[in-house]
């Protein structure tokens, strides 16, 4: 952990992660802080990699994405399934993971035809199980940043 991180970054972080478009000078008036002290103190998150990037939320729904399902995929050695996930547009998330499954992935899909040829295709790579999302309790969730005392 970064020994550099104090509370106006911590608050920083949060305000960033909540609205990413919010101005220097906005979060300078919540934290307390000049603009510029906030641009600085950001370009120095940014710079030490504690900020990778930002983007925009994007609602698949909206594009058409009825189902949001998880794949968990038992890989077998020697059929690497990293090219192919890297270049399929309809998973969005993969984890390798520890246990029976080499990975778990995040995918959507406009219906359960589009959803199939997914995992058809998947299969190429080893069995595969999959889940269809019923409801999202918590998503995005805003990264607090553990104080040097906090215990996990």
């Amino acid at each position: 952990m970064n020994q550099r991180i104090d509370q106006f970054d911590r608050k920083i972080l949060q305000l960033l992660q909540e609205d990413a478009r919010m101005s220097h000078a906005e979060i300078g008036r919540q934290v307390h802080l000049s603009q510029p002290a906030v641009s600085e103190r950001i370009k120095r998150l940014e710079s030490q990699q504690i900020i990778r990037g930002y983007r925009a939320e994007v609602n698949p729904k909206a594009l058409g994405y009825d189902i949001t399902a998880m794949i968990r995929v038992s890989t077998q050695q020697g059929r690497p399934y990293a090219q192919y996930v890297a270049a399929c547009p309809e998973i969005i998330d993969c984890y390798t993971v520890t246990g029976e499954d080499g990975a778990v992935m995040k995918v959507l899909a406009t219906d359960v035809e589009h959803l199939q040829r997914i995992i058809n295709e998947l299969n190429a790579f080893g069995s595969t199980s999959t889940a269809i999302v019923l409801t999202t309790h918590v998503a995005g969730k805003v990264i607090a940043v553990p104080q040097a005392d906090d215990k996990v």
